[in-house]
């Protein structure tokens, strides 16, 4: 196996642990297939909040940043759709989702309308 085949994995290992969590917290995922989109996981949370994920992922140190490019064609997608452009940053130490247009940190939310 390559060591490009090998990072492949990892990353798409990567995208399905964190579908996995957001659907414990209710959410409505969809994973991209191929990793050729803009974004590697549609989500829709119980509050009717969604988001388009760009999913970044190392085993050492801090996660690779996406591209300029990447970011442009993540937020594009997100505004055609109604969902906020995310990067999930996943490291050993754990994922933080991060918003394409601010940078600011940004939480899951498993509250359903109402409550």
């Amino acid at each position: 196996m390559t060591k490009k085949t090998d990072q492949l994995k990892y990353g798409i290992q990567k995208e399905k642990k964190i579908a996995n969590s957001l659907k414990r917290m209710g959410a409505k995922v969809d994973v991209s297939s191929g990793s050729r989109g803009a974004a590697d996981l549609k989500v829709k949370f119980p509050t009717g909040r969604k988001w388009a994920i760009q999913v970044k992922s190392t085993r050492s140190g801090e996660p690779a940043k996406p591209s300029m490019k990447d970011l442009s064609r993540l937020k594009i997608s997100a505004s055609k759709s109604g969902a906020t452009p995310v990067v999930a940053l996943v490291s050993p130490k754990g994922v933080d989702f991060v918003s394409a247009r601010s940078g600011r940190k940004l939480n899951p939310s498993s509250k359903k309308k109402g409550k």
